[in-house]
């Protein structure tokens, strides 16, 4: 237990950038559309030199906007703007301690349910999840969520081939959840390459979520 804390304690630990090489910072921007809430986040998170990385706060001047709108930081150590309605694409730009600009942009790539998801049962050898959208492309990946009624009750599937186009989730898998309501999540994810990074690089991510489905399991 003590153990698991100190590794929680780590992980939320934040510095200031000006005591860190600036071509050691490690970028993370990511795009989301939630249609549950028919908003939009575009969120930026600075980190030391890795995707595990100290958190980083931008030390005065360095700054980061998103669509020339300055991003607020935030407790979690990250910046976010947040935007009423669906911002399908946007750019990220980030200014350093040394003066150098980073500018990147990002879009996001929509998916739907097809309709009504129906009962789930366990005894169905393999049970699949079409979407209502395009087949993957490449730098694309879809993951399902399937969160049941148990405490611990979560179950996510990725798929990431290209040309894809629903999940294929067997009894063993379903067994794993309790008999009762399940609510269905799917999130698209668009992932290309940076367009102006540091020597740590970094990513960036377009994701959308349609409105949450449920069904139940039996």
């Amino acid at each position: 237990m003590l153990l698991l804390a100190l590794v929680a304690l780590s992980a939320c630990k934040k510095e200031v950038s000006k005591y860190i090489d600036q071509d050691k910072i490690w970028t993370n921007f990511e795009l989301f559309y939630d249609a549950n809430e028919n908003k939009t986040y575009a969120t930026a998170t600075f980190r030391f030199s890795h995707s595990n990385g100290t958190r980083l706060e931008l030390s005065d001047p360095s700054t980061v906007s998103f669509n020339d709108q300055p991003m607020d930081f935030l407790p979690d150590g990250s910046y976010q703007l947040v935007f009423d309605g669906y911002v399908s694409q946007g750019t990220f730009e980030w200014s350093d301690l040394d003066g150098k600009e980073f500018t990147n942009s990002v879009e996001i790539h929509e998916v739907g349910f097809l309709g009504d998801i129906p009962t789930l049962f366990y005894v169905d050898s393999i049970t699949y999840f079409d979407w209502d959208g395009a087949a993957l492309d490449s730098l694309e990946s879809m993951m399902l969520t399937l969160d049941g009624p148990g405490a611990s009750d979560t179950r996510q599937y990725t798929v990431d081939t290209i040309q894809a186009f629903q999940f294929a989730v067997d009894s063993a898998e379903l067994s794993k959840l309790d008999s009762g309501l399940v609510t269905v999540i799917l999130d698209r994810r668009y992932k290309p390459a940076l367009q102006e990074q540091t020597s740590k690089g970094g990513v960036i991510t377009g994701r959308f979520r349609p409105v949450n489905k449920t069904t139940n399991i039996q």
